[in-house]
């Protein structure tokens, strides 16, 4: 990538959401009701933009077992998928499609997808009709309508893998394996899943 390329790459970006969570000394989420609890950090990669965060909030109720699951393979080309976040202060619900099999200039450790998004929906999930998870929304592009990207589902599995190799803390985290948003109408998925989509706040 020459000087140009990088210079367009940064005016055409949001900000590392990876990063900023790395540099924050105090971390709270918040649900859809306005509940918020204390998390803190238990690893951050930049390079997929990705955070693992543990709530440690006395307060907080896990919630078992999850709806979704986090899919292995790649989102297809033209696959129809939809996105719960926080630009605002409330959820908003956002639906496109995969448009790229690649995010900004190629990159394959993302996808690019055709949804409008704001930069509060940084962080939320991309999910299937099946209501599987298929990738993270992590930038946008500032110079085109409607053309993010995200961060492919499958980064999530290879950096779990690597970091149980890593540290004997990671084996207990066992990711999802059965959804039980198959089959049913949107509406219903949005229910279920809005639970598990989280406002993080960093200070």
């Amino acid at each position: 990538m020459n000087k140009k390329q990088k210079l367009n790459y940064k005016l055409n970006k949001t900000t590392n959401i990876s990063s900023e969570i790395k540099n924050a000394k105090n971390i709270r989420i918040q649900n859809y009701k306005g509940e918020t609890y204390h998390a803190e950090i238990m690893h951050v990669n930049t390079k997929h933009d990705l955070a693992f965060l543990k709530i440690t909030d006395k307060q907080y109720k896990p919630i078992n077992p999850l709806p979704y699951t986090i899919r292995k393979n790649n989102i297809d080309l033209g696959e129809a998928v939809f996105t719960l976040g926080y630009p605002r202060k409330e959820i908003v619900y956002g639906e496109g499609y995969a448009s790229a099999s690649t995010g900004y200039n190629g990159d394959t450790l993302t996808c690019q997808l055709a949804i409008s998004a704001n930069p509060g929906n940084s962080g939320g999930p991309i999910l299937s009709q099946n209501g599987d998870v298929v990738g993270i929304l992590s930038t946008r592009q500032l110079q085109a309508d409607g053309v993010v990207f995200a961060t492919r589902s499958a980064n999530i599995y290879r950096l779990l893998n690597e970091l149980k190799k890593e540290d004997i803390a990671y084996q207990k985290i066992k990711l999802p394996s059965y959804s039980s948003l198959k089959n049913i109408d949107r509406t219903q998925q949005i229910k279920r899943v809005k639970d598990c989509v989280f406002m993080i706040k960093v200070y």
